[in-house]
């Protein structure tokens, strides 16, 4: 399916398989292991980053999109129990929770296949399409350290559409108190020559326009000039899938049968804040869309085997 050049493709189909691997490229996974150790050494340096930033929220970015290697990586105060984040966080299922609130990611399902956790996320365009009929990104799922003091899991793909390729997500975190967690989220893949075209193309046709986060400069009325190409790419997805898990966390106490569509809604309001960076539909047709994907979702996981203990499995087989 994606054994094409892209530059012999009608401008409207190279376009619509640009944002598809948009998709299934946003969250990606880490360059490097950092430790408990690292992850405290992180915190202490960046605190006074934390608190006191352009974002109006605890979180530092940092993003690099050079050569072949793309690299994005958050770090945040997230205002919940650590047990609670690293419950959550180690357990396969709610991957399948968390990553389809994002708009690129039509489903997720879950199994336990040749002794190994795995995850796939069904990636498309924005709007709804049937989730079998695009693309599917399959990740192994690891839990790596799970106790009182660290948590850390990994999520490894080989291969994505077009020529990507070496797919590593992973997210760490460690107690700052009773009520407050330090967190990384980090991601990284590589491309090659196609992606690189569509990744240059897009950004200066209809991705030009788009903005990251990070203050580039000041503009003549001193105004705040936001990142854009790659890195506002790599920083608008970083904070859409930060957001992803904070909506998760923050609807666990609502009744379960609640669940989904309080943290849908809770996810479009807190991307909202950020209108100018984060907007791609409105509330009510993002909402339409994630129900009749969840439907999908449900099918879908339906239909494989079920493991009664997948869960312990996915642990215990890995720590």
């Amino acid at each position: 399916m994606y054994s094409f050049y892209p530059l012999l493709l009608p401008a409207k189909t190279f376009f619509r398989t640009w944002v598809l691997l948009i998709g299934c490229i946003l969250f990606a996974g880490p360059g490097f292991a950092d430790g408990m150790d690292d992850l405290s050494e992180k915190y202490e340096k960046i605190e006074n980053g934390l608190l006191d930033n352009t974002y109006g929220i605890p979180i530092y970015l940092e993003s690099d999109g050079e050569k072949d290697l793309m690299q994005g990586e958050v770090y945040g105060i997230i205002y919940q129990p650590f047990k609670r984040l690293s419950q959550s966080l180690s357990s396969i299922k709610n991957w399948c929770e968390i990553m389809p609130q994002h708009l690129n990611i039509k489903a997720c399902t879950y199994e336990y296949l040749e002794n190994q956790c795995r995850l796939t996320f069904y990636t498309g365009r924005k709007h709804y399409k049937k989730a079998d009929n695009v693309y599917r990104l399959k990740y192994k799922f690891n839990v790596t350290a799970l106790n009182d003091e660290y948590f850390n899991a990994t999520l490894k793909a080989k291969n994505g559409p077009l020529d990507t390729k070496d797919y590593n997500i992973r997210v760490a975190a460690i107690p700052l108190g009773d009520e407050s967690t330090f967190f990384h989220l980090s991601y990284e893949y590589r491309n090659g020559f196609m992606t690189r075209i569509a990744m240059s193309t897009y950004l200066a046709t209809i991705g030009r326009n788009k903005m990251g986060f990070s203050i580039a400069g000041k503009d003549e009325n001193n105004q705040p000039v936001y990142i854009r190409g790659i890195r506002g790419v790599i920083e608008r997805n970083t904070i859409r899938y930060y957001f992803a898990i904070i909506s998760y966390l923050n609807t666990l106490a609502d009744k379960k049968d609640k669940r989904f569509e309080s943290r849908i809604s809770h996810w479009f309001d807190l991307t909202e804040r950020y209108h100018k960076q984060l907007y791609e539909m409105d509330k009510a047709d993002y909402l339409k869309y994630k129900r009749m994907e969840k439907q999908d979702q449900l099918r879908l996981q339906k239909a494989i085997n079920p493991v009664p203990d997948i869960e312990a499995k996915c642990i215990n087989n890995s720590i």
